[in-house]
């Protein structure tokens, strides 16, 4: 017969998640509710909204090509009211950024550039700061999870950890879709802190972070604490198998017995 004392629990760990570019803390929570549902014995997820609020965007309307070669525009439908909407936040603007327009609807100025987000490295020092205040109230938390332009905010934090400790503690860090930023805070590879890193293969679809750019964020990391997963999924954290089988076992080696 088994003795109480002899029964093993383990505590769930506490992981805090970065949102993307434009998003928040309640959309990504609703973007990660399948993958929290399947780590649910084994984590706890706690949503953040990144510090800095950026306008709605969109776009004008496209040309439409008449038969005889000329081209006129449909009328652009107004954007739809603000009460609707859900405020958005970054954790990294560009250095042009104008603050004053970050809570009204803004029109376009030119075709979407796919790749804005490299030239985004403004508002770290604000970030980082919003982050360590996160830490102080809410913390403590085993690991950091980033996604897209959250896991750049997370890679940054993860290469900076030695100088952040005491003030932001941390096991691992999960990066999905993840890329690195030209800062001088990450010319420290290789990057010791063991890491996660998801992110789509060659073939993955992933129309917003290229396989090559996830690649050469993972080549930071040492490679005796980091590991691999890519998937098919396009720019999503996947939660089939064997990709969720792959992301319990990376967390697994930190549980421990309470």
């Amino acid at each position: 017969m088994n003795n109480v004392s002899d029964v093993r629990t383990t505590r769930k760990l506490r992981i805090l998640c970065l949102h993307g570019f434009r998003q928040n803390a309640s959309s990504f929570k609703g973007r990660t509710a399948s993958l929290a549902k399947k780590l649910k014995k084994i984590a706890e997820f706690v949503f953040v909204d990144a510090p800095h609020e950026v306008p709605f965007i969109y776009q004008t309307s496209v040309p439409v090509p008449h038969v005889n070669g000329a081209s006129s525009s449909l009328p652009a439908s107004p954007p739809p009211p603000m009460e609707k909407c859900k405020k958005k936040f970054a954790w990294f603007l560009a250095h042009n950024f104008d603050g004053s327009n970050g809570v009204d609807w803004k029109l376009a100025d030119g075709p979407f550039d796919p790749l804005q987000y490299q030239q985004q490295t403004a508002g770290y020092d604000i970030s980082l700061s919003h982050l360590e205040n996160v830490f102080s109230q809410e913390g403590p938390f085993d690991g950091i999870l980033g996604f897209s332009q959250g896991a750049a905010m997370t890679a940054v934090i993860s290469a900076q950890q030695e100088k952040l400790k005491g003030k932001m503690d941390f096991k691992f860090v999960v990066l999905c879709s993840g890329f690195a930023l030209h800062m001088k805070e990450m010319e420290c590879s290789p990057i010791k802190c063991p890491t996660l890193h998801i992110f789509g293969n060659e073939h993955g679809q992933d129309r917003q972070i290229s396989n090559q750019v996830s690649k050469e964020l993972a080549s930071l990391y040492d490679g005796n604490c980091s590991v691999i997963v890519e998937h098919d999924c396009g720019h999503i954290i996947p939660t089939r198998s064997p990709y969720i089988d792959k992301i319990k076992a990376f967390l697994g080696q930190f549980l421990q017995e309470v």
